[in-house]
């Protein structure tokens, strides 16, 4: 049935007047007249009025789902679903993202870097034929000394090139030994950072 089926239904089985209803349910006769005659749509407070006159739930008062405000109750519901889902998901990140790079929003402001994690950054953007071994941290804490083997020097240059391009800073001694019999050569660079790191003990 529909919605004003289910109202005149459920007022009969109540054994209540349309007079009685309208004042139980605070609004006019006439109104419940044109609700109960399929004239007229309630709103959702008057809705929930008349499901309180009735003693029954909201949606025991729809029937073949077509009423708009069944309509807005399924969106709303589905809404929060979605933010729900929305919330986990950034909760999940932000906890990623905090567990990658564990700074303050305030410390960041103040150009500070987590040293741990850098050590961490700088031995993953080491491409292939690059074998850091070695990673401190000297003098005021802005110099990074790095060394390790390469199976080219050309491999040195674009290391350096990605370090110098994800976090500034310049590299101020370079060092690359001749090759050895089996092709690598060993090679030590000081980089000079821009901004304060957090640790100045920083050993890999």
């Amino acid at each position: 049935m529909a919605f004003h089926d289910n109202l005149r239904t459920l007022r009969l089985a109540r054994g209540l007047t349309q007079p009685a209803l309208a004042e139980k349910a605070d609004i006019e006769q006439s109104y419940l007249s044109k609700l109960e005659n399929g004239r007229s749509q309630p709103s959702d407070e008057v809705l929930a009025r008349l499901a309180q006159a009735l003693e029954t739930a909201p949606e025991t008062l729809f029937g073949n789902g077509d009423e708009p405000s069944l309509h807005r109750a399924i969106l709303w519901r589905a809404s929060m679903a979605a933010i729900m889902v929305i919330a986990l998901l950034a909760g999940f990140f932000v906890g990623r993202a905090t567990a990658i790079y564990p700074l303050s929003a305030k410390q960041l402001l103040a150009g500070k870097m987590p040293a741990e994690d850098l050590a961490q950054q700088f031995m993953r953007m080491a491409p292939a034929g690059i074998d850091v071994i070695d990673i401190s941290r000297s003098g005021d804490g802005n110099k990074t000394n790095i060394s390790g083997k390469t199976a080219s020097a050309g491999l040195v240059n674009d290391y350096m090139d990605a370090i110098r391009n994800r976090y500034g800073g310049d590299f101020q001694e370079v060092m690359i030994s001749p090759a050895a019999p089996d092709g690598t050569s060993h090679f030590s660079i000081l980089y000079i950072t821009k901004w304060q790191p957090l640790n100045q003990n920083l050993k890999q």
